[in-house]
């Protein structure tokens, strides 16, 4: 038998269920627990169809006193001042994909975004993924990004540009001009980060650049 408690802990997070039945008065959705999540006409933004899977946000009705479940996020989202800040890692749902990029929900209460010049990989609608805090802007809207930028990442993307070099017979031919999909798909970083790694290491004279490529000195 479902746990209470564990039910209520589902309360003023965002899931992403799949509709399993409808009726005049809304839908029942399946979140996981024997008892299936209602949700009111009223609380959804568009008819749902039976087999569909949409993000909600999971609330006690007031009036019933009951757990129930809403897709208009913009209802209940955003409502207090964000409780995060620059670098946190949180937990993202993918809500939407805009000509900016990905509307993600942070922590399940508060939207986010990441931008589409630096995500290098595939996300899909309900997509539950890992992600920081990059900016708290001062109109209160929060950008995010998928990989950490810190020291210690640094120093790895250091240690991976190496050892691909050394791989490669100490050349290769990645460049400005090499698209930001291949060296992601090669370091598992955006091709900004990946420009200040190899200028670093140009600096400390571990590597040359020219127009064809990197090439390793030592």
């Amino acid at each position: 038998m479902d746990s209470m408690a564990e039910m209520q802990a589902k309360i003023g997070t965002c899931a992403f269920c799949s509709v399993v039945s409808v009726v005049a008065i809304g839908a029942f959705l399946d979140w996981g627990f024997t008892k299936d999540l209602f949700v009111p006409a009223s609380e959804q933004k568009e008819r749902m169809q039976v087999g569909e899977s949409v993000i909600v946000y999971i609330y006690r009705d007031g009036k019933t006193d009951r757990i129930a479940a809403s897709t208009k996020l913009d209802k209940y989202l955003d409502k207090s001042p964000a409780p995060f800040k620059e670098d946190d890692k949180v937990n993202l749902l993918i809500a939407d994909q805009t000509d900016m990029g990905y509307k993600a929900i942070i922590n399940g209460s508060h939207w986010g975004l990441l931008y589409k010049g630096e995500v290098f990989q595939a996300l899909r609608y309900g997509q539950a993924i890992e992600g920081f805090i990059r900016k708290i802007r001062d109109d209160g809207k929060i950008d995010l990004y998928l990989q950490k930028g810190g020291p210690q990442n640094v120093d790895d993307l250091f240690v991976k540009i190496m050892a691909h070099l050394k791989s490669s017979g100490g050349f290769s031919p990645l460049s400005d001009k090499t698209p930001p999909e291949t060296v992601y798909q090669i370091f598992g970083v955006s091709k900004k980060k990946f420009k200040m790694a190899i200028g670093m290491l140009y600096k400390k004279k571990l590597i040359s650049i020219d127009d064809q490529g990197i090439k390793l000195i030592v």
